[in-house]
């Protein structure tokens, strides 16, 4: 049959629009009339012109639509209806009802704006009702019917027509009223006479239907619609049945059918409507039949929304609210966001992650057993064929393994233990070749003729079955196979040349040493079989043979390979995500490392941009299909491309917890590293090159012993090296930065020497300068470089030196302690003066600007309670640094590794007062927080003054204080991510047209053409290619040219990068991390 050329044109859809539906256009797109409630008969059929009637689709197997003769696989099913007794409104377009009655005239329907010349606010040759349309349209043309400016204009003539100056119709002189809802859809019009009395009047269903039925097409566009619809629509008289595919019915195991949640809200409509009828038709008092119309109007209601505010939604036997229409289509898991938007993915894994600080920030560990499942097309080629040939020879079950074979006819063949042969060999095209004919028998048990493969080694295989009678096979012996076909021997050595074991790894290589020659007479591949290519008598030509692997065709030109599905190897690429994706970097690039074991594992350093630890946390990988999406995702996505972050510039990828640690440890001043720790060290990073120089040190205590110092010393000296050095041997020479590190040394890098304090400030993520330094001057690579190493090294050096920490690290001596005690006391104590003070009614009591005397005086406890709690922690402090670099725990904070010092007094000192919202607790019992205190009490324990530390333990009370306080950032945690998440979900809505153009200024634009931006983010800068957002670093260009250092890198230019406040702490010259509510 000829087609119609025009039809093979391809279309471009020019609009989709959307319409109401009339009432004869559902009647005729009905496949029946449902007239009955009842479902299934007895025997199990349904009923007809039921909710489940066969002709509105079928959901059985054996069974055939009567509407489209298809079966259950092929019908789409097919819509029926419901004939409603009496007109109710369309729950959603109540908005739309009201405008359009706000809007007309009561009698003639006529829009309440008017016609005559010279009624236009400029034009006397146009009306008012030209002024308006005129608007209308112009709206429609700029923003769009869907637009906020099109809802605003309509809104308008709203409030223009139902003003009081149209309180008569300037069309039919009738007197309008005001027009009343009340949730959800009952309608009232009230009037009001010039006495001052009111009067009122319900306006039903069929009331409203009769009002919108009188509007005139020409007026529809002053109520925001189209001449193809009719307002009238909205208040319906014909149900639509969905189709039973929509809702299908379930058999349970005891055979019971259990209906869908729409079909139970039919069943509701179809029996109040059938009841409503009975009434109508006995002639019932009409107060029944508004409450049985009232009735339909619920359910019908319900059917479209079940969370229609002002009315209780319909609920199933067990309570559960009842899932119609509305739900089904809103909503993250509706149908367009789940369903259409979102669907299953294909080729991924999800399992827990643990950490491994030996693999690269690039890397991750992934599962054999994932590993195996998961596969990469990869198209067979000349230079990998002899590896996809053993690959599809160990086949689905040994790593690395091929699950599935896409032919050149596009077939798609699974590969089992007895086909992995077969689609990894050769066929022979000799027609007599069969295992009749075969000259190897053995070979032909283990792989049937025709089909044979160089190198295959064979070897008996004996069974002793239960009657004692012996079978022997041969079975192919793998593992001597796959070393044939590597062309090496058990030990590893190459194979002789000439020997016809390794004969497809010898071809391999001679066809790439000699592209299109051919192939030498030893390397000629003959069928075991027999013994083809022979002359064959009947064709007159030689017999052929036929590699499946094969990507030259028999007359020598290229051909295109099979796809071969293998397994996940190390090198491959993939993408990892942990949700919830908030920016880019939840999605990155990593190469996969097999590993053994059941998690997914990789570097802590890349913990940060992820928001992910090692608690339970699951992460996603996604294994990419294709080759230029493999390329693509390879030069874009890798982990090394997101360093610095593109919200401020600075890197988000660094060190974290014992990286710190590791690097505070030998950066410290006045202690060395013995020889052989070093040397263990170094060996984590696999150096090779120059040691640096050695040091003596003392071998007790580590410290460095100078030339001056070492005369007057006698101690055991051995040797040893500076940390310092020992970091320096990874840092590029080019690198010339100096800083103030958190402990309020200068940290300088210049010629490959460091000299100062490593801490966070240094090598953290989110704030280290000199990791940003690395990667602004040397570029990604070189920085991913760098963390890995000095990950590596610094995780190296806990353990080689030895870092533990325990609860004896907060340990405090007595007399700590007992100033401590004193201290809280003396805060109570003050705290009770206050109330004195105060008395019973506050009179007297000098009160603050703005303030109650109530409010004054809980200020005035906070600050008290708030001054003994640092009072105490100063002491503690202060005890804790007396250990120096000895306590593991002052370490931590010091340096930014884990905690804050603010974390260790609340540890060994005192807790301090419980707060929700900057206040001292105030919920709870009538005027008290709990019941173990009088009433009225507002001492310092009574409102949540926590005077023990969690070392020591807390009180019952105290318990209870401070898990009220606790919740208090639960629940806000859970307001704020479902609050930023909505707010991100507009945002990227409202962005989603916008492109950057490749015109002179980068300018952003929409998909109409709009200029939004004349030059990118304003200035044209990538913030994650900048200096931090500079375009360029001058300083860093001048001190290059010039020989010099620039300004000391200042504190505050990392501020607002996530870096943390900090304060002075006594005389010690330390920087002590603090934070609200710590984060130990």
């Amino acid at each position: 049959m000829s087609r119609n050329p025009q039809s093979m044109i391809p279309k471009r859809i020019g609009s989709i629009g959307f319409t109401l539906m009339d009432p004869q256009e559902m009647r005729r797109m009905s496949a029946v009339e449902v007239k009955t409630a009842d479902t299934y008969r007895d025997d199990g059929r349904a009923f007809k012109q039921g909710l489940m009637d066969p002709r509105m689709g079928v959901i059985e197997p054996n069974m055939i639509c009567p509407t489209d003769n298809c079966k259950y696989d092929k019908s789409p099913g097919h819509f029926g209806h419901i004939a409603l007794e009496l007109p109710v409104i369309h729950i959603g377009f109540i908005n739309n009802i009201k405008t359009a009655l706000k809007s007309t005239c009561n009698t003639c329907g006529r829009i309440l704006l008017h016609e005559k010349k010279e009624t236009h606010p400029s034009n006397p040759e146009l009306s008012e009702q030209d002024y308006w349309r005129n608007r209308v349209s112009d709206t429609m043309l700029k923003h769009g019917v869907g637009s906020s400016e099109f809802t605003k204009i309509i809104k308008q003539i709203e409030k223009v027509c139902s003003g009081k100056k149209a309180s008569i119709c300037m069309h039919c002189q009738a007197e309008q009223g005001k027009i009343m809802i009340d949730k959800p859809s009952t309608f009232k019009e009230r009037f009001e006479t010039k006495t001052g009395a009111k009067s009122e009047r319900k306006l039903n269903p069929r009331d409203i239907r009769e009002w919108l039925t009188r509007i005139i097409d020409d007026d529809l566009i002053f109520i925001g619609m189209d001449k193809s619809n009719r307002p009238e629509w909205t208040v319906l008289k014909v149900l639509p049945v969905p189709p039973i595919t929509v809702r299908p019915s379930i058999t349970l195991d005891s055979g019971d059918r259990s209906e869908d949640d729409l079909t139970h809200k039919l069943v509701d409509v179809l029996r109040i409507n059938q009841r409503l009828r009975e009434n109508r038709d006995s002639g019932a008092p009409q107060l029944i039949v508004e409450d049985l119309w009232e009735l339909l109007q619920y359910h019908i209601t319900t059917y479209f929304d079940n969370q229609t505010s002002g009315i209780p939604p319909a609920r199933h036997r067990s309570g559960r609210p009842l899932k119609t229409l509305t739900q089904r289509l809103k909503g993250k898991e509706g149908r367009f966001r789940s369903n259409l938007s979102g669907k299953r993915v294909n080729f991924c894994a999800r399992s827990v992650i643990s950490p491994d600080p030996y693999l690269g920030i690039n890397e991750v560990g992934v599962p054999e057993k994932v590993a195996m499942e998961l596969s990469v097309p990869i198209r067979v080629n000349s230079r990998n064929r002899e590896q996809m040939r053993q690959m599809i020879l160990r086949g689905p079950n040994q790593h690395p393994g091929v699950n599935y074979v896409v032919r050149s006819d596009g077939r798609r063949v699974r590969i089992t233990d007895r086909s992995k042969f077969i689609n990894a060999g050769f066929r022979c095209l000799n027609q007599e070749c069969t295992s009749e004919t075969s000259m190897r028998p053995d070979l032909d048990d283990a792989m049937s003729a025709p089909n044979f493969l160089p190198g295959l080694v064979v070897k008996k295989q004996t069974t002793v079955n239960l009657d004692k009678s012996v079978d022997e096979k041969y079975v192919v012996d793998l593992e001597k196979t796959l070393l044939n076909l590597e062309g090496i021997d058990k030990n590893g050595k190459p194979l002789k040349e000439d020997n016809p074991d390794g004969i497809l790894q010898q071809r391999w290589i001679w066809e790439r040493e000699n592209m299109g020659q051919p192939y030498p007479e030893h390397l000629e591949i003959v069928c075991p079989h027999c013994g083809s290519p022979v002359f064959s008598e009947e064709s007159g030509e030689r017999t052929r043979l036929f590699d499946r692997l094969e990507t030259i065709d028999s007359e020598g030109n290229p051909k295109e390979g099979q796809i071969v599905e293998r397994h996940l190897i190390d090198g491959d690429v993939a993408i990892f995500n942990r949700q919830p994706s908030l920016h880019r970097m939840s999605m990155m690039v990593h190469e996969v490392r097999v590993m053994k074991g059941h998690t997914f594992r990789f570097n802590l350093a890349v913990c940060t941009p992820y928001n992910a630890d090692y608690d339970g946390d699951e992460m996603n990988l996604h294994v990419i299909q294709g080759e230029e999406a493999r390329a693509e995702a390879k030069i874009l996505m890798r982990v090394q491309e997101h360093i610095l972050s593109p919200r401020y510039g600075g890197a988000v990828i660094g060190g974290i917890h014992d990286h710190i640690s590791g690097a505070f440890m030998l950066s410290r001043e006045d202690v060395g590293v013995r020889r052989a720790n070093a040397l263990q060290i170094l060996s984590s990073v696999k150096w090779v090159g120059d040691l640096p120089k050695e040091i003596d040190m003392c071998s007790k205590t580590g410290a460095i012993i100078d030339s001056a110092a070492k005369k007057g010393f006698k101690g055991e000296l051995v040797k040893g090296f500076r940390g310092h050095d020992l970091v320096a041997l990874l840092l590029p020479e080019n690198i010339k930065i100096q800083f103030t590190s958190r402990s309020n040394d200068v940290v300088d890098v210049h010629d490959g020497t460091v000299s100062g304090t490593l801490d966070k400030r240094s090598i953290g993520a989110e704030d280290g300068r000199l990791l940003d330094a690395i990667v602004q001057t040397n570029g990604s690579e070189r920085g991913a470089q760098f963390l890995d190493d000095f990950t590596r090294l610094s995780i190296a050096a806990c353990t080689s030196l030895g870092f533990t920490t325990g609860i004896d690290d907060e340990d405090l001596s007595d007399d700590a302690m007992a100033r401590i005690i004193a201290e809280n006391t003396k805060a109570s104590e003050e705290v009770q003066s206050y109330l004195q003070k105060f008395g019973k009614t506050g009179k007297g009591y000098e009160v603050r600007p703005g303030r109650t005397p109530i409010e004054t005086l809980e200020e005035d406890i906070m600050i008290s309670l708030d001054q003994g709690k640092q009072r105490a922690g100063d002491i503690a402090k202060e005890e804790l640094l007396k250990a120096g670099r000895f306590n593991s725990a002052v370490n931590m904070a010091i340096s930014g590794a884990r905690g804050s010092m603010d974390n260790l007094t609340m540890m060994a000192a005192s807790i301090g007062q419980a707060k929700v919202r900057g206040k001292r607790l105030e919920r709870g019992y009538k005027d008290r927080v709990l019941a173990h205190f009088p009433r009225g009490s507002r001492g310092a324990k009574a409102k949540g003054f926590v005077s023990s530390s969690f070392k020591h333990g807390l009180e019952p009370t105290e318990f209870f204080m401070l898990s009220v306080s606790g919740r208090e950032s639960l629940v806000d945690t859970a307001v704020r991510t479902s609050k930023s998440g909505y707010m991100q979900r507009r945002l990227i809505n409202a962005m989603d047209d916008l492109k950057v153009v490749p015109d002179d200024k980068r300018s952003v634009r929409n998909t109409a053409d709009r200029i939004i931006q004349f030059s990118y983010g304003e200035d044209g800068v990538d913030p994650c290619r900048s200096a931090h957002g500079s375009p360029v670093n001058i300083d860093v260009i001048v001190d290059t040219v010039l020989g010099t250092f620039g300004e000391l890198t200042n504190v505050d230019s990392y501020k607002d990068h996530g870096d943390k406040d900090f304060e002075s702490l006594l005389d010690d010259g330390f920087d002590l991390e603090t934070t609200e509510d710590g984060d130990f």
